[in-house]
């Protein structure tokens, strides 16, 4: 490991203060986890806080090869920028448990999402039919993906085959923002109905995106499945050790599938490397990849260049040279000397976007209005805990997902493909009925 002494010192007082508001609201609620410790466990806990003194270890040489000395002259500087953020994100619960719903945040940022997208979603998940449809459409959609990568021989490494082509990587990606639309409609369902039928469902949904090639898009849902089972089942009230359990279970099988999918995969080399890819692989890397995009930047602030070619990515590409040009994916694999045609980009975690757009004022601002989010959405799923609208607590996830794509505006294409497939999912079962006579 190495690390600046000082930063380091600050890092164990940030990691007690951790444990400190994780136990003072355990003691005031009962509930062992809640949605805000949690989403800032997996956000801020392992990939700032844990993760510091390893980001700059000369073992990331397994994943950076010879940029580790750049990352190291990089990366107390971007620790100081992830921890202005960090602090606004406490500021930002602040101001949702003062100020409740009465804030600019809530009106500009949520409420627009609330009373429109919200509302389609909530439509949409008390109608069955309209699921069914949407699943139909999904399993069919992976099933042509599956077929494509066994003609051009893709193996275990399909979404390779389709990153490298980008006549077909678009279909490739609306297919992985579908299979997210697709499992937080079933969760809703789930956790509101306990049908047998949506349970099933949801089953062969995780079996299928097995096979997706993007362990984030596995992991996702069987993270809000569990989360949910505990806020709504357990109320909060589980052992720590069964979370610490299943976290790690979370984590090999994602390892495993990333090894799989390199064609790299045995039992024992895995064992001995599993620590190794935690720790140094590219799990929780936000920290060191936006230390190694900051090193080759040339400090010249993009001015939301980036969020501009975000909120456009409804246009298609090739009609529009910025959006093309300035992406965040384009532009972190263009710095650091990546062709953006192979590499889809680095992830600089929650803050780096942000600063390299608008500097310490973009991170503070974006630090306060993402801690309110999850304070809001904390908020609802506590008082749906409680009433037998269970549905009100996952859907508050819907009216914050403007805010969620803000820190890495790569998938900002998500948010416009989740608002397309309700809406037409919606007018397809209406014509379906219509047609039926129903």
């Amino acid at each position: 490991m190495r690390f600046n002494v000082y930063l380091m010192v600050i890092d164990v007082i940030l990691f007690i203060y951790f444990i400190y508001d994780w136990y003072k609201m355990y003691k005031k609620t009962g509930w062992s986890l809640d949605y805000w410790n949690l989403s800032m466990t997996l956000m801020f806990f392992m990939p700032f806080l844990i993760q510091y003194p390893f980001s700059s270890s000369i073992f990331n040489a397994i994943s950076v090869g010879s940029n580790v000395p750049m990352i190291q002259g990089s990366l107390d500087t971007c620790y100081l920028i992830f921890l202005a953020g960090y602090v606004s994100t406490y500021f930002g619960r602040y101001i949702f448990d003062k100020f409740k719903f009465k804030t600019t945040i809530n009106f500009v940022f949520i409420q627009p999402f609330k009373q429109t997208l919200t509302k389609l979603f909530i439509i949409c998940v008390k109608n069955s039919l309209t699921v069914r449809v949407l699943i139909v459409f999904y399993f069919v959609s992976l099933i042509c993906i599956l077929i494509y990568g066994a003609m051009v021989g893709a193996g275990f490494d399909i979404r390779a085959v389709f990153q490298a082509n980008p006549e077909i990587r678009a279909f490739y990606n609306f297919v992985l923002i579908l299979s997210s639309v697709v499992s937080l409609l079933l969760t809703a369902r789930i956790f509101q109905y306990n049908r047998l039928i949506d349970k099933l469902l949801m089953f062969l949904f995780l079996i299928f995106t097995l096979f997706i090639g993007a362990r984030a898009f596995l992991a996702q849902p069987i993270i809000s499945l569990f989360g949910f089972y505990v806020f709504y089942s357990k109320r909060g009230r589980i052992s720590l050790l069964k979370v610490g359990a299943i976290g790690i279970s979370v984590m090999f099988l994602g390892i495993s599938l990333s090894a799989i999918r390199a064609g790299e995969f045995s039992l024992r080399s895995f064992a001995v490397g599993f620590g190794e890819q935690i720790f140094f692989g590219n799990s929780y890397s936000d920290l060191r990849d936006f230390a190694w995009v900051y090193s080759y930047w040339d400090g010249t602030l993009l001015y939301g260049k980036t969020y501009l070619a975000a909120f456009m990515s409804f246009i298609p590409s090739f009609l529009s040279d910025f959006r093309t040009e300035w992406t965040a994916g384009k532009f972190t694999a263009t710095t650091v000397g990546f062709d953006p045609l192979v590499h889809p980009g680095l992830r600089p975690g929650l803050f780096g976007e942000a600063f390299l757009n608008f500097g310490l004022i973009g991170v503070i601002f974006l630090g306060i209005i993402f801690g309110y989010a999850l304070k809001y959405v904390d908020f609802n799923i506590r008082r749906s805990s409680l009433s037998k609208d269970k549905i009100g607590g996952i859907a508050a996830t819907v009216s914050i997902m403007f805010i969620f794509n803000l820190p890495v505006t790569s998938g900002f294409f998500s948010l416009y493909v989740f608002i397309v497939v309700l809406i037409l999912a919606s007018l397809a079962v209406n014509a379906l009925k219509r047609l039926s006579g129903i």
